[in-house]
């Protein structure tokens, strides 16, 4: 019975990861988080960096951890409070068509709170770094109590090619200190050569 638990757990855990769209904000594959348009991530006081058994300082994770395939609970980038967001540079310009959340299962990891997931977010497309906020592709809600990998298809009215997308946390599930965000994906249509466009 313990095996055939373990079978489960592996193939529930296979299914919550087959989204069947190209990932085009994978850090392996040449998308990176702009830290200077990025919200700062939240300080950890209890867990603390030692050296000589003095604290040097507080242990924080990196907003890189949005890009990565890996989602293993407490492996998510935390920000402070209820809203925030994250500016991403894609590999190559892409036609945004639609966008996926994740977070850690709870069946998962019963202890995990759900709190501290996303609710309300919203994206938008940029064809350069520094525009002031981009174009509006659509405001969703995250239900991750109900499944924590969810795809929200994106409005249908862009027709050119962006560089960077913009996630914008509105709101949380309830925890007051920090929000905390596992994968986020962004799916869409490449240049039909593959190479970089002029935009």
């Amino acid at each position: 019975q313990a095996v055939q638990d373990i079978i489960n757990q592996v193939l529930e855990k296979l299914e919550e990861n087959q989204v069947p769209l190209p990932d085009y904000a994978l850090k392996s594959s040449g998308a990176a988080v702009i830290r200077s348009r990025t919200s700062p991530s939240f300080r950890n006081t209890k867990g603390k960096v030692f050296l000589y058994s003095l604290p040097v300082l507080d242990y924080m994770r990196s907003p890189d951890l949005l890009l990565e395939p890996e989602n293993q609970p407490g492996n998510c980038w935390p920000f402070p409070g209820r809203q925030g967001h994250v500016v991403i540079e894609l590999p190559v310009p892409i036609i945004p068509r639609a966008v996926t959340m994740d977070h850690v299962s709870g069946t998962t990891s019963p202890g995990e709170s759900i709190s501290r997931a996303p609710k309300d977010f919203a994206v938008y497309g940029m064809k350069e770094e520094d525009e002031e906020q981009g174009t509006f592709l659509g405001q969703f809600t995250f239900l991750a109590v109900l499944n924590p990998t969810q795809t929200f298809h994106l409005k249908e009215e862009l027709s050119g090619f962006v560089n960077y997308l913009r996630l914008q946390v509105l709101s949380n599930w309830g925890h007051p200190d920090y929000t905390c965000l596992y994968r986020f994906r962004v799916h869409g249509d490449p240049p039909k050569d593959g190479g970089k466009v002029s935009v």
